[in-house]
């Protein structure tokens, strides 16, 4: 239950109708939509008369997103116990969506303002404006199920903490990468993973007729530092990445020929924006191999 404290707002007023009391109380419910219920305006004084309008908007709490977000569609029936509403509608269209989506990294946290014109009992009866804030959360899992149904996804399904984004090791990854995100973005896929094999590659010693990074040995000197059965695990995974990138993006595929020629094997764009990421973190990882020597923390 999310409780705003409402305070009269004129201008021209010289107090504040802090002895009115007046509590706005909702409860947020998210699932196919996502829904204010529970609604309920307090008044311990017992001074309020009517409540006149109301509007209710959200703000996304981020400096990157300047504007109102969703539209909550607020009305004064909720407050008829006899009417039978009970909630308001929050909605989304897909530019709110894609806005929040460009800005968010995990849970979503929104700022919600209230402003009403109520009726007082004041030395009579008084119209006065009131508004009021408070900041309320979404959690990540909950925003994903909700945006689902509208066929997105979301590229924070697996959270990089901002620590790993600004990283050296991160950074330094990034810039090496920089070819092969220019060959993927031209449509050259072959070349895109070409080029990330061959940054994975700059870390062995495969110049002592070791064999390529898809082979263990290459990895000997690299991982000498190591214990054996984290070197094992590592080289499992540089291998495995190593072993796609060769047989996808430079070798041919041995069993169709086009015109007496060996055909390329098949690969789309989808599949080497993956590889272009997974290489991302992989290479992020050699880098930080190369910085601690395989001596990371356990816990």
């Amino acid at each position: 239950m999310y409780t705003i404290n409402l305070f009269e707002s004129s201008m021209n007023s010289s107090h504040l109708i802090n002895d009115i009391n007046l509590k706005f109380e909702f409860d947020l419910r998210v699932s196919e939509n996502i829904q204010f219920h529970n609604i309920f305006l307090s008044d311990q004084t017992q001074r309020l008369i009517n409540i006149l309008d109301i509007q209710v908007s959200a703000r996304a709490n981020t400096t990157f997103l300047k504007k109102a977000v969703g539209e909550i569609q607020s009305n004064l029936r909720v407050f008829n116990q006899g009417s039978g509403y009970r909630e308001w509608d929050w909605v989304f269209d897909s530019n709110d969506i894609s806005a929040l989506e460009g800005v968010r990294s995990g849970d979503l946290y929104f700022t919600i303002e209230i402003k009403a014109i109520v009726e007082i009992r004041e030395n009579g009866n008084k119209v006065i404006p009131i508004s009021g804030s408070q900041q309320i959360k979404i959690p990540e899992s909950d925003w994903i199920q909700f945006i689902r149904q509208f066929g997105y996804s979301t590229k924070y399904a697996m959270t990089l903490s901002s620590t790993l984004l600004s990283d050296a090791s991160w950074l330094h990854a990034y810039e090496n990468l920089n070819l092969a995100r220019e060959h993927m973005h031209r449509g050259y896929t072959y070349d895109a993973l070409r080029q990330c094999l061959s940054i994975i590659e700059s870390y062995t010693d495969a110049g002592n007729g070791r064999g390529g990074p898809y082979m263990a040995k290459s990895w000997e000197t690299f991982l000498q530092d190591v214990t054996d059965q984290k070197k094992s695990g590592i080289i499992g995974l540089l291998t495995g990445v190593a072993t796609y990138l060769n047989k996808i993006g430079h070798h041919r595929n041995s069993a169709l020929s086009e015109n007496g020629n060996l055909s390329p094997v098949a690969v789309d764009q989808y599949e080497t924006e993956l590889l272009l990421g997974i290489s991302q973190l992989v290479i992020t990882y050699l880098e930080k191999l190369k910085t601690d020597g395989g001596n990371t923390h356990v816990g």
